[in-house]
């Protein structure tokens, strides 16, 4: 999944069950409604998607370079309908997240700036994640800022194992998941990608 993918139809009620964590639904954490610094001194607002942030989100995805489109949907993406926005932005703790860092001020706007969301898998237990940061301010901590409390909110919904894809050139993922002790191997089939996998 992507933060710009499509959003897949829900499953029949069955099937959906069975990609659920099996414990009872935990309370989403309040630490991921935060403000705070982040490693490269950029000042965020942090806290899950609404469905009200639909504008946010459309202003988001239309301002990201081509290169940051490639590198997160692993290849051409057409356009995002007004229905998929919404869909991206709907809460459905636990079975799936969607955390946006915000800028809180005059130097960064009130905008999205980047995205962390994770989704279930059709593997039972297991979750797929990504991420993606604004052209301008990637390299500035937002991304690890977001990958941290991503990584948490999985454990606390109760998902053992998150998985996601990137290019083998994009070095900055790679780096970012393995500083948060994720594997990194090969993609069946597939040489030019990596799989990303970390056992909650």
């Amino acid at each position: 999944m992507s933060v710009i993918d499509p959003p897949q139809q829900p499953e029949p009620a069955q099937q959906a069950d069975s990609q659920q964590p099996a414990a009872a639904a935990p309370k989403k954490p309040r630490w991921l409604n935060v403000r705070c610094k982040t490693r490269g001194g950029v000042r965020v607002h942090i806290r899950p998607l609404r469905a009200d942030d639909a504008a946010h989100e459309r202003a988001f995805i239309d301002g990201l370079s081509q290169a940051s489109l490639v590198q997160r949907v692993l290849g051409a993406l057409g356009e995002v309908t007004d229905e998929q926005v919404a869909e991206l932005v709907r809460p459905d703790w636990p079975r799936r997240l969607a955390l946006a860092a915000f800028g809180c001020d005059a130097a960064v706007g009130d905008g999205i700036i980047g995205v962390a969301r994770f989704d279930a898998s059709e593997q039972p237990g297991a979750a797929e994640f990504a991420i993606v940061v604004a052209d301008r301010w990637q390299r500035r901590g937002v991304g690890y800022a977001l990958f941290d409390r991503l990584v948490r909110a999985a454990r606390i919904a109760g998902y053992r194992e998150l998985v996601g894809t990137t290019f083998a050139t994009n070095r900055e993922m790679i780096e970012l998941a393995r500083s948060h002790d994720f594997e990194v191997g090969p993609e069946d089939g597939e040489p030019s990608l990596r799989r990303l996998t970390l056992r909650l």
